[in-house]
Formats: C-alpha cells, sequence, structure tokens
C-alpha cells in the first residue's frame, strides 16, 4: 500500500442535511466496514481474504458519499 497517498487524502466537505428521523444503528458490526456490503458494491467474505486493501475502502466509502451527495443535490434541484 503506498502510505503517502493514505496520508494525504483529502475530506470531501459536503453539507450536513438534517435528517427528519433518527436513524437506526448497527450495534454489533463497524458500519464503515460493511457500508460497501450493505450497498452491494462489495460481498462480506471480500473484507476478510485480502480482496480489498484499506485504501480501497477508504476509496469505495469516498464514492459513495460523493453518489449520495449528488443524489441529494438532484433531489433538491427539483
Amino acid at each position: 500500500m503506498d502510505v503517502g497517498r493514505f496520508f494525504s487524502r483529502r475530506r470531501a466537505d459536503f453539507l450536513t442535511r438534517p435528517a427528519s428521523f433518527l436513524p437506526a444503528e448497527a450495534p454489533n458490526i463497524d458500519e464503515m466496514l460493511f457500508a460497501p456490503v450493505s450497498a452491494f458494491y462489495w460481498r462480506q467474505h471480500e473484507l476478510w481474504d485480502g480482496t480489498y486493501t484499506l485504501d480501497d475502502l477508504l476509496d469505495i466509502l469516498e464514492v459513495m458519499a460523493v453518489a449520495r451527495e449528488n443524489d441529494a443535490r438532484a433531489r433538491e434541484s427539483h
């Protein structure tokens, strides 16, 4: 893994939108780690078998955040 790339990642700063509900939380799993699995990008066994690296996890989380932000912006524009 290229450590320099990991530590030079920039934060994606999006608006914070208030939720109209109290979201449920998973008390027994790491929701950040399982986010690509619950979004059907990855399979659970791929978290543990070496298929993906920490850098891959950070990349997919960023892609997912950008997609959510673009969806929210599209909804707000109508």
